[in-house]
């Protein structure tokens, strides 16, 4: 976590250490639920390993809403900045190590180490960056091409992941995207 957040902002040792002096650690094994609808997300998680996924369920169906994969920050952000219940569930795909942030702590921090408010408004841009990029695929590429773009983002990700998850991610269903796999591969 330190490497990559040096790589964004310059902190001291000292800095560091109250950055993680208001994070708890985590080891969580795959398939279970780090958060649920209903309840305000107040926290950010620095994913350290293993990869996650969030989801809605609307009228008993599920729709991926993205994937979070490590060396980075990973929270219903919705949820988090309108202090509002989440409409996400965030579960993990494999194992994952990573650190819990709580809200008020971060922003304590934010207040009284400026370099940490710089990190909030990186974390920030980048969320707003991936939607946009998201919705912007979604309107202009094919099915093929949003594949295609995915698979050379995240190869990983189609080791990974069940088919099922990266179809919805997709906007498509299981059989359209088994049919683009295909002709790839012819």
């Amino acid at each position: 976590m330190k490497d990559i957040i040096l790589s964004h902002i310059d902190i001291s040792d000292h800095q560091y250490e109250l950055l993680l002096s208001v994070a708890t650690r985590h080891h969580v094994p795959k398939g279970q639920l780090l958060f649920r609808p209903s309840k305000p997300n107040l926290k950010y998680l620095f994913l350290e390993k293993g990869l996650l996924r969030g989801y809605k369920v609307i009228d008993g169906k599920e729709y991926t809403h993205h994937f979070y994969f490590p060396k980075w920050f990973a929270t219903d952000y919705k949820s988090y900045l309108t202090e509002k219940a989440s409409d996400l569930f965030i579960e993990t795909l494999t194992d994952v190590d990573y650190y819990a942030f709580n809200k008020k702590d971060l922003l304590h921090l934010f207040s009284t180490q400026h370099a940490f408010e710089k990190l909030g408004r990186i974390i920030a841009e980048e969320a707003f960056l991936q939607t946009v990029e998201k919705l912007s695929d979604m309107q202009v590429l094919n099915l093929e091409e949003r594949y295609k773009n995915l698979l050379n983002k995240n190869p990983e990700l189609f080791q990974k992941v069940p088919q099922r998850h990266i179809a919805s991610y997709l906007g498509v269903a299981e059989q359209s995207l088994s049919r683009i796999k295909n002709n790839l591969i012819s």
